[in-house]
């Protein structure tokens, strides 16, 4: 029997979760396993291809194991956002839940020591994990993508160019393979009085755009300097990427009304026919069978870069606290299933261990075939993301880039703000 609890409400979460990490309990990892029920909790709307294809896992799992109740809450990204540290120390943590990857978030609490350390149970199980989207998975004190096992990613994602090909058509351009191509590109849908970019800068799309333009600039050294301290960022390259954003504005290709915009409101529009480009990722291709249907659209990956942003996605983790760890071990363990993850691919998600040829949808193929060129070096490589390498560094990237758009600091002063933020999170010594 599946229960399903309803999200509480973030305020009521946080006093509740207070006061159970207050009271008096085993003080370790939950006492002896019961066997008989398991907690799992995520975030993902009911309409996501996640959330289907997590939901079959719970069936398979309810066949396979007919005497356990599995007891389901789905969250909010907000609630584990603010509150997680909070769940995970609490005795009343569930059993197995989807976790924010990276360094501010399934850092923190791997080096607190508030997750289960997934590394020899990986192993005795004999899981797949060798592809670098399970690098998400990977933390050493508190730094994500080398280490000890905390976290198992069932599905993986990254930033295209999404165009509305009737539009392309009707120009007469063709799909750009270079920066160059890109701007002449539009350059011809400004002539003709069309602003060629969706963009919602008051959000995610903003960074990532100004991450592929500094991406333009930069090779595994730089990257890995920037995401892994592995050495000094090239900040040269922020600069640039903020010259070249900041010439887009002037020319017409982002409109100065998109301070405003959020990420949904961009895509939305996008999916209406009012752009005929949007950068953003792969997680709008399901959504944009069901909404993109009025023309013919495609994808394809930013010109020119060899690196892209993109990882696997969000990690399974395994409280420490948990009560039922065997069982969570079996849950995730089916996340990573043929038949899990071939409907994942079919509903636009991006899998990490599909069969070859298991995912036979349109929009499913063009994402995981190009997704696993992207794990494998051919034609590019996946950046992660430009908020990732410190705290707080997302809301300073959205605020740049919105200052771009209206002309608020010049292209030397955002990456020097973006410098100043970096260097005060990074780790010390």
């Amino acid at each position: 029997m599946r229960k399903h609890t309803a999200v509480l409400a973030a305020g009521s979460l946080v006093l509740a979760l207070g006061l159970a990490a207050c009271s008096s309990g085993d003080g370790g990892d939950g006492g002896a396993e019961d066997g008989k029920t398991l907690k799992v909790w995520w975030w993902e709307n009911d309409d996501s291809a996640l959330s289907a294809a997590w939901n079959t896992a719970i069936d398979i799992f309810e066949e396979e194991h007919p005497d356990v109740e599995v007891q389901f809450e789905l969250k909010t990204y907000e609630q584990m956002q603010q509150s997680g540290q909070l769940i995970l120390d609490s005795n009343d943590a569930p059993d197995v839940l989807e976790y924010l990857k990276g360094n501010a978030t399934a850092g923190v609490v791997s080096k607190a020591g508030l997750l289960t350390d997934l590394t020899d149970v990986a192993s005795e199980r004999g899981w797949d994990l060798d592809n670098t989207a399970q690098d998400v998975g990977l933390y050493e004190n508190g730094t994500m993508g080398s280490g000890q096992r905390y976290g198992v990613t069932n599905y993986g994602e990254y930033v295209g160019m999404w165009f509305n090909q009737d539009m392309f058509a009707a120009q007469g351009v063709e799909v750009p393979t270079t920066l160059d191509e890109l701007e002449g590109v539009m350059q011809t849908f400004v002539d003709a009085g069309v602003t060629p970019l969706a963009l919602g800068s008051a959000d995610y799309p903003g960074p990532h755009l100004l991450y592929a333009l500094a991406l333009a600039h930069m090779d595994e050294n730089s990257l890995a300097a920037y995401q892994k301290f592995d050495g000094e960022p090239d900040w040269a390259a922020w600069e640039d990427a903020a010259t070249t954003f900041s010439e887009w504005v002037d020319k017409g290709y982002i409109s100065t009304d998109s301070t405003g915009i959020p990420a949904q409101d961009s895509g939305n529009a996008f999916a209406a026919g009012k752009y005929p480009l949007f950068y953003s990722g792969t997680w709008w291709a399901g959504s944009f069978v069901t909404d993109a249907t009025t023309f013919e659209w495609d994808q394809f990956l930013f010109p020119g870069n060899d690196l892209h942003p993109g990882s696997g996605g969000n990690i399974w983790v395994v409280p420490a606290k948990a009560k039922n760890k065997e069982l969570a071990y079996d849950f995730i363990e089916i996340t990573q299933r043929p038949e899990v993850q071939n409907q994942l691919g079919d509903l636009g998600g991006v899998p990490v261990a599909a069969e070859d040829g298991g995912v036979t949808e349109p929009v499913g193929k063009v994402v995981t075939e190009r997704f696993s060129e992207l794990l494998s070096g051919d034609g590019g490589k996946l950046a992660w993301y430009p908020d990732w390498p410190v705290a707080g560094l997302n809301d300073v990237l959205i605020a740049q880039t919105s200052d771009l758009v209206q002309g608020n600091v010049d292209p030397a002063q955002a990456a020097s703000n973006i410098q100043a933020a970096y260097d005060a999170g990074k780790p010390q010594g």
